[in-house]
């Protein structure tokens, strides 16, 4: 990559300039020490200022601390800078020698090409190798071209100071090798962490690019509400209401007008620990106010103080108007429907008034139409509240058994064209606490769904059961049946199947949401079983005491 290519080459400049520093470095000390003994020869030792091998040994020296300054050694190969204490060593023999009647200990000055070269990169018997043979010329350089075999034992103390070198150098070599093993596991935890911070800008590019793509307004704030990251969602809605640090912005209720007080904002909400979804509030004004579905949840530290919170803000402008269309749809067409549907119960009942010239057989049918158009009117009414408010119910005590009949009978003309059969299972007379229109409605929504949703025929069957604290109502065909997650929704508003769908089944998909309000109106609950292709199951459970009110949870069972 080229930002990986551009690091690699300013660590390669690093360590070239890393590389002639070090070489002036080391040669500084040894350097400043023999100028030091040049500048005070004239006057400490007098003679040593005149003598021509010191003078050919301090040039030397200067001469390498000023290659070691010249020499561009970043540009030459890396073993090349050794010929710098190499030749120390001759430099220092040959300072020695011309020191050897007035300072013969010079011969320490070899501590500092020693330690060059026990740092440097050359193998420990290499660098060991050439501080002995360093050492021996400087202590050998006085009786060179003299050797007298004779003085043999003398010479045995040339030995000393290699020998001195030769531990020193092999102390610095394993000191510098446990310290050596450390700077590479430094620099290793270093690259390490490189890589590691190189991975989190990634993912902080991809996060980045992944939030200003959703199309839902995210902020993250401290624990003390400033702003600590938002995305380019949340920047449209924040500058749609005016919000900036200094001034919170035109917020309002879900009535579209009231403020929002800053202590039922969400950010706020949020900082006090309070988790929440689902609250709508609107921004800005005018045509352009948009609503906004709001979710927030806090940040806390591991001791479970708040460091903060998250704010998620979706549009649902179009949605809430939708709702809001649908309902006002409902309602008008709910009154549309009013006036036709009292004008023919009412013509029915004058009918029915004459029931003396009709034949008898027609007195039953009307006697139907009446019921059913008085079902029809009630249904109507209940489009109302399917915009969200409870069915409201008024029990008093009614033979359910009666009712399962009536509604049995009113579905069989029905039936017989879908060639179902109607079967009932119940004990007679079955007393209980119900809103006996309401419950029929319930058994009708579920007879002809039953009928409806058994295109091929078949046995429909209720059944109906009491025990001490409830009935149950079971409600069974053999027709196309849903999945599980189809079951899971039958309940929900203007919900259908796609089976359904595709089959052109009428319907509007209220009446199951109907039967649902009704059931927990009076207390009790509703369920589905179905499996595609084996049919469907309903079970209405109610309670025997009629306690109106109790909302329990709907359930779903397993797929037969």
């Amino acid at each position: 990559m080229p930002r990986d290519a551009g690091a690699a080459r300013l660590r390669a400049v690093a360590s070239k300039v890393s590389i002639g520093r070090s070489v002036v470095l080391c040669q500084i000390p040894l350097s400043l020490i023999v100028v030091v003994i040049g500048a005070t020869a004239p006057l400490l030792r007098p003679g040593l200022a005149t003598d021509p091998t010191f003078d050919l040994g301090f040039s030397m020296i200067l001469v390498l601390l000023a290659l070691s300054v010249i020499v561009p050694w970043r540009e030459l190969p890396r073993g090349s800078l050794l010929i710098v204490p190499i030749l120390d060593f001759v430099a220092i023999a040959l300072v020695r020698a011309g020191a050897m009647e007035t300072q013969p200990a010079l011969g320490v000055l070899v501590v500092f090409p020693v330690l060059w070269l026990m740092r440097s990169s050359l193998p420990p018997w290499a660098s060991l190798t050439l501080t002995v043979l360093g050492s021996l010329l400087v202590t050998s350089w006085p009786v060179l071209g003299s050797f007298d075999p004779a003085h043999l034992r003398s010479y045995l103390g040339l030995l000393l100071l290699p020998i001195v070198m030769l531990c020193i150098g092999v102390t610095i070599r394993v000191t510098s090798s446990g310290a050596r093993a450390r700077e590479i596991e430094i620099e290793r935890k270093d690259r390490e962490l490189n890589e590691l911070l190189r991975a989190a800008i990634d993912r902080e590019r991809v996060l980045t690019a992944i939030l200003n793509t959703v199309d839902v307004g995210l902020t993250a704030v401290d624990a003390h509400g400033n702003t600590t990251l938002t995305n380019r969602q949340q920047e449209l809605f924040n500058r749609l209401s005016g919000h900036d640090d200094a001034h919170p912005g035109l917020v309002f209720g879900a009535d579209r007008r009231t403020p929002l007080a800053v202590d039922r904002q969400p950010v706020y909400r949020a900082l006090t620990g309070e988790t929440f979804a689902d609250e709508l509030i609107w921004v800005g004004e005018g045509d352009a106010q948009r609503g906004l579905s709001t979710a927030a949840r806090p940040i806390k530290n591991a001791d479970g103080s708040i460091a903060g919170a998250l704010i998620a803000c979706s549009d649902v402008t179009e949605l809430v108007e939708a709702v809001s269309a649908k309902d006002t749809f409902i309602s008008n067409i709910s009154h549309e429907f009013h006036a036709p549907l009292t004008s023919v119960l009412g013509y029915l009942e004058l009918v029915l008034e004459d029931e003396h010239r009709l034949p008898s057989h027609l007195s039953g049918y009307i006697d139907v139409a009446g019921r059913n158009a008085e079902r029809v009117l009630h249904l109507v009414a209940d489009l109302l509240s399917t915009a969200g408010d409870r069915v409201r119910v008024h029990p008093r005590p009614v033979d359910l058994a009666a009712l399962i009949e009536m509604s049995v009978r009113s579905n069989r003309l029905r039936a017989q064209k879908n060639g179902v059969k109607l079967k009932t299972d119940a004990q007679n007379p079955l007393w209980t606490l119900i809103d006996p229109l309401r419950i029929a409605q319930v058994l009708d929504n579920l007879l002809s769904n039953a009928i409806k949703y058994s295109p091929g025929g078949g046995v429909v069957s209720i059944r109906a059961e009491e025990s001490e604290s409830e009935i149950t109502l079971h409600v069974e065909d053999r027709g196309m049946g849903m999945t599980e997650q189809e079951a899971r929704q039958v309940f929900s508003r203007f919900y259908r199947t796609p089976s359904a769908r595709h089959a052109a089944i009428e319907g509007a998909g209220l009446g199951l949401a109907i039967t649902k309000s009704i059931v927990e109106s009076h207390g009790g609950s509703i369920c589905c079983v179905s499996a595609p292709g084996k049919g469907s199951r309903f079970t209405v459970t109610l309670p025997v005491n009629g306690e109106v009110g109790r909302m329990p949870q709907d359930s779903v069972g397993e797929s037969v």
